[in-house]
């Protein structure tokens, strides 16, 4: 993310104060810009027609997205309180003109967030409850931005975010938290903070906690 923030120095942009749980913008909404995180977390998400919620991915300090060309196919949202880069197609067209680094850099950006979502989609495909929170928790650790010099890694989405982006229920999260801990993987230092241990993350597809996903 630095070559990229590094890429796209120069380039004009506003700054945008999301609050906790506002929309940054709506599925079907035209695209008129490109975002970037500069601090907090930002949720993708899709809601079906029965009114149910499907979190696509999390989005960090770092982070560039823009989900469609000329509609967005989810809406966005403030996980926390965020600060948004907003960069305006039509000075963003004409910067990347005289620069192929940062055309390069946005085209990186989008396959990055195009194999989250595909390595999300097998998970839910293939794998049992316990799988999918130990991949969470694995992926979550590995984003510089959510883990602090202690080493614990920072969850700053609740459990009903949690459960809409593995596809099972809220009341399975807070079980498999616990079987979890109670296990020795991971021990929970308060808050939204919790420290992995070895193996934690690292077993096979259908090696879960006994939990079913939620359908």
């Amino acid at each position: 993310m630095t070559d990229l923030k590094r890429s796209l120095e120069g380039a004009s942009f506003r700054i945008v104060e999301a609050p906790k749980h506002t929309p940054i913008f709506h599925e079907g909404d035209a695209v008129e810009a490109i975002y970037r995180v500069e601090r907090g977390c930002v949720r993708l998400q899709i809601n079906d027609e029965g009114g149910q919620r499907e979190i696509v991915t999390f989005l960090f300090p770092g982070d560039l997205f823009c989900v469609g060309l000329e509609t967005h196919w989810a809406s966005a949202y403030a996980v926390t309180d965020a600060t948004i880069a907003v960069f305006s197609l039509p000075l963003l067209w004409e910067f990347i003109s005289q620069r192929s680094d940062a055309a390069l850099a946005l085209l990186f950006s989008a396959d990055d967030l195009l194999d989250d979502v595909a390595h999300h989609l097998a998970l839910l495909s293939h794998s049992d409850a316990g799988a999918r929170l130990r991949w969470f928790l694995q992926w979550l650790s590995q984003r510089s931005t959510c883990k602090d010099g202690s080493g614990a890694v920072h969850m700053p989405m609740g459990r009903r975010d949690i459960a809409d982006f593995l596809g099972i229920a809220p009341e399975t999260v807070s079980r498999l938290f616990l079987r979890l801990e109670t296990r020795g993987e991971l021990r929970r230092t308060g808050g939204h903070h919790c420290v992995l241990f070895a193996g934690a993350g690292e077993r096979t597809p259908q090696s879960g906690l006994g939990q079913s996903p939620r359908m």
